[in-house]
């Protein structure tokens, strides 16, 4: 099993420019994990997405790249 790249408190910037930080990456053993983001414009905010569509930079791009 190789390691998984997206880790908790990592930042990334969405192509509509909202800004999001990993909370947690799940796993259930039988899919792909998914992060669970939160938004830094609205704490309420959140949106899990699988860890493969946030690493497509169609989507969504590391903050500090």
């Amino acid at each position: 099993m190789h390691s998984d790249p997206i880790r908790p408190g990592q930042r990334f910037v969405s192509h509509e420019l909202y800004s999001w930080v990993v909370e947690a990456v799940l796993h259930d053993g039988y899919s792909v994990p998914h992060a669970r983001l939160r938004a830094l414009y609205d704490p309420e905010v959140t949106r899990i997405v699988a860890c493969p569509v946030l690493l497509n930079q169609a989507r969504f791009r590391p903050e500090n790249a």
